[in-house]
């Protein structure tokens, strides 16, 4: 895992740490700021390792997902990155 990964999964442990959430509601948290929204979207279609995070995400939880498949990308289904 590249070290930008890890700290994608350093920010999800500190935020449920910190606002005592589950993973998903860490996400949430996360996804509620533009900026790291654009970041999270750019990552997804430039790394392997954060796309194939964002398909399983599509896969198990289908149109509930936060994220779509258009073409060749993997956009937020909606523009708050909310679910």
């Amino acid at each position: 895992m590249q070290d930008t990964n890890r700290d994608w999964i350093e920010l999800v442990k500190a935020t449920r740490q910190k606002f005592g959430v589950s993973i998903q509601e860490a996400h949430d948290l996360i996804f509620a700021d533009d900026e790291m929204r654009r970041l999270v979207a750019s990552r997804i279609n430039h790394n392997a390792e954060c796309r194939k995070m964002a398909l399983q995400d599509i896969r198990a939880y289908g149109e509930a997902s936060r994220f779509v498949r258009s073409g060749d990308r993997i956009n937020f289904r909606k523009s708050d990155g909310q679910r």
